[in-house]
């Protein structure tokens, strides 16, 4: 299976994310969208635009692609759930939520956008923890810890994961969509000078049976970002 991959649009401000979006959006493929974050969203520079008008600006940059909305949300039931609707209304692909907010609210998030075309994916450990870090919060290992948010995504109703790469085979078993971030290309000079501790090379996701791909910075910090993009999609083609 050729994996889905969303460009990841991390600028500091919308204008920035309008003008990545709109030099990316005739690269020639049907298997890529965009990403966006809370703070392109929730922007309150002078001159940002509301949630509402910033997604449906996007949609049109965008030229109908897919969104991911990448707000990691950890809030109670009303307030994840308003903003799942609101996401569902507009049409975006994918957002997402930590399993952490428990079951029964992670739950209503998936009730919320049943019927859409918005698909809910949990958080498992984030990309830039350690072993030493899953261990000061949850008392396990990466692994374990990957485990077990992984179980409590999936028994609550997400439709997929969002999981490092290098822990891909911890969750092979569980029928969902995996999303993996922290994609780093043997080509990519600066794979080392992140704040990223678990990365992984494109081949490798997909050899681990990731279904979607994030790609942030060899996009972004390459010196011609449509050319970055279009190797990115060559590479994970598996033609």
């Amino acid at each position: 299976m050729k994996p889905f991959i969303y460009a990841a649009m991390d600028y500091d401000n919308q204008s920035k994310v309008f003008e990545g979006t709109k030099l990316l959006a005739d690269v020639d493929s049907n298997r890529y969208g965009f990403k966006v974050n809370l703070d392109s969203v929730a922007d309150f520079s002078p001159g940002s635009v509301g949630p509402n008008e910033f997604i449906r600006i996007m949609s049109e940059y965008a030229k109908g692609r897919p969104l991911f909305v990448d707000l990691k949300m950890w809030n109670g039931g009303r307030t994840m759930t308003n903003i799942a609707k609101g996401c569902a209304d507009l049409g975006v692909d994918i957002i997402n939520v930590y399993p952490h907010a428990m079951g029964k609210f992670v739950e209503k998030v998936a009730k919320a956008v049943d019927g859409s075309k918005t698909k809910l994916f949990t958080l498992t450990v984030l990309t830039h923890y350690t072993n030493e870090d899953t261990q000061r919060l949850y008392g396990r290992n990466l692994a374990d810890s990957t485990r077990m948010l992984a179980e409590l995504g999936v028994q609550n109703g997400a439709h997929g994961i969002i999981v490092p790469g290098n822990q891909l085979d911890v969750v092979k078993d569980l029928d969902v969509w995996k999303l993996v971030p922290a994609i780093r290309p043997t080509w990519y000079e600066d794979r080392k000078a992140n704040e990223q501790e678990q990365t992984v090379t494109p081949a490798e996701a997909v050899n681990g049976g990731a279904t979607h791909l994030v790609v942030g910075s060899p996009i972004l910090k390459s010196d011609d970002r449509i050319k970055a993009l279009e190797r990115i999609l060559q590479e994970t083609d598996g033609s």
